[in-house]
Formats: structure tokens, C-alpha cells, sequence
């Protein structure tokens, strides 16, 4: 005698299914629940945490290409819903890797979805109240779109802290950029680098700018954000005069073939000197602190 044989068949739903069939709703994830699943691997380790150092550059490395293979995924979110908040969250991720680093590119990978998600930003989102902390990041990146952006923010977002901290990490980019492109001018094969990280174009076009001119604008920059924003407080704490006015004394005090301030001091004899009784001899000057 043949017995029935009972089958049971188990079916196994996301908790998107399961939500959306309670609700009795498509099944498909909704935005936020993609944005959330792209964050959870773009936060997604890029191996076993590295033990030696040739462990945690290689870790580094990893890092950088993993986070570059997520980014144009977050960029084909946000344009494929613009209108829905969840698209600027993506894309602040999307650039939240900046190039501080210049990193050869055949370890770290190249950055695919910066320009486009830059694009986007400038379009859609220059006004959020949400980029305070990308501007303090593009301080001191390199990318052609940093400096755009930095200025567009600066000129069209209603919050006028974030105007000023745009304005002031405007400032600092052109900085580091002309510090950037000096070490080009005495290392070739550094520029190599930068060019295939950053676009030879780019990089060929700021070498041939005026040096002397470069360092004006930084400069004015730096006096605008005095002028226009002083009292208002930056993230860090300082007020934008007084970042402003270090950042100025630094650039017209102590940088490469400046005059250096009179300093006035004790030496180790205890006999008191100044700075200017030694000009026109090599001094070193050596600052120290027991903290």
C-alpha cells in the first residue's frame, strides 16, 4: 500500500517582503531601505582588521577600492529617485571619500562616480542645510570638482554658516592645492601620479598657473571670509575672523622666502636676544614644549 508522501515547502522573505506584505504592498525595497543597504556595505570592512604594517597599507588600499566600487552604485540611487530625500544622503556618501592622499591609483582604484555625484549636488542640492561637514572635508582634497563646488555653496546656500565654512575651506583648498602643485613642479614622477589620479588635463592646467597670483587668491579669500562672516563660529570652534587671521599670518609670515617675525627670547646662556640681532646669518630655530 503506497502511502501520500506530504511535501512542505518553505519560503524564505527579506524583511522588505515581509513588511510590504503586511501592508499588502509591492515587495520591492522602498529607497531608504537600498540607501541603507548600500551604506551597510559601503561601512563594510575591507578584510580582517591588519595586524603589521604592510598589513594596514594593504588594508588602506582595500578600503579606498571597495568604497570606490560602492560609490557609483549610490550615485545610480540618487538619479533614479531625485525627488526623494533619500538621493542627497546618497551622494554625500558617494563623495564622502575625499583625496586627501594622493594614493598611485593602480592601489587605490579610480573614483568613477565623483564628477557625476558632484553634478548632481551642484543641481540639486546646493542649498541643503546638510554640507557643512563635505565642505570641511574638501579643505584639503585635490579634484577638479572640489574647488566648483566649495564656490557655488559659498554663493548660493541660505545658511550662512555654511556659507562661511565654505567659504573658509574654499580658502584652505587653493592652499593645499598650490602646495600640491609645487611639489609637482620638483617631483615628475609625482605629477604622473597626480595626473593619472586626478586627470591630466587638470593637473597640466593648474601647473601653469602663476604661483605668485595663485597665493594672492588664496589670500583674498581668506580676507573675504573675514569680511563677511567673522563673527560667525565654525564647526571647530573658531569664528571665521579668527581662523582667517591665523591662516593670514601664516601665509604672509611663514612660508618659503618670507621674512620671518622678530622674536624675542632668552638664550641658553640666559643672556636676552632678538631674532633680527642674527640677520643675514643661518639660524635654526628649534620650538619645543614639555607638554
Amino acid at each position: 500500500m503506497r502511502r501520500p508522501i506530504r511535501v512542505i515547502l518553505i519560503l524564505t522573505l527579506s524583511p522588505w517582503a515581509f513588511a510590504a506584505a503586511g501592508r499588502g504592498q509591492d515587495t520591492s525595497p522602498t529607497p531608504a531601505e537600498q540607501f541603507q543597504a548600500l551604506r551597510k556595505e559601503y561601512d563594510r570592512p575591507p578584510g580582517p582588521f591588519p595586524k603589521t604594517d604592510d598589513e594596514r597599507v594593504k588594508y588602506v588600499h582595500a578600503g579606498y577600492k571597495h568604497r570606490n566600487a560602492v560609490a557609483p552604485k549610490l550615485v545610480a540611487l540618487a538619479e533614479k529617485y531625485p525627488n526623494d530625500p533619500v538621493a542627497r544622503d546618497a551622494l554625500l556618501l558617494a563623495v564622502r571619500q575625499v583625496d586627501s592622499t594622493p594614493w598611485p591609483v593602480e592601489l587605490v582604484g579610480k573614483d568613477t562616480a565623483r564628477a557625476r555625484a558632484f553634478e548632481l549636488l551642484l543641481r540639486d542640492h546646493v542649498e541643503s542645510d546638510k554640507l557643512g561637514p563635505l565642505c570641511q572635508r574638501l579643505a584639503y582634497g585635490f579634484s577638479a570638482e572640489y574647488e566648483p563646488f566649495l564656490r557655488a555653496v559659498a554663493e548660493k546656500n541660505p545658511d550662512r554658516t555654511i556659507r562661511a565654512t565654505a567659504t573658509v575651506s574654499l580658502a584652505h583648498h587653493l592652499d593645499a592645492r598650490l602646495g600640491r602643485i609645487e611639489l609637482c613642479r620638483a617631483e615628475p614622477d609625482l605629477a604622473k601620479q597626480f595626473a593619472a589620479l586626478y586627470g591630466a588635463e587638470y593637473v597640466a592646467a593648474r601647473m601653469k598657473q602663476d604661483g605668485a597670483t595663485a597665493a594672492k587668491e588664496v589670500e583674498a579669500v581668506f580676507e573675504q571670509a573675514a569680511a563677511k562672516y567673522g563673527d560667525v563660529k565654525l564647526p571647530d570652534g573658531d569664528t571665521a575672523a579668527e581662523r582667517a587671521k591665523a591662516e593670514l599670518f601664516d601665509l604672509r609670515n611663514l612660508r618659503v622666502g618670507k621674512q620671518a617675525p622678530d622674536v624675542e627670547g632668552v638664550d641658553q646662556d640666559g643672556r636676552r636676544f632678538k631674532l633680527s640681532d642674527y640677520r643675514g646669518k643661518v639660524v635654526l630655530l628649534d620650538f619645543w614644549s614639555y607638554v
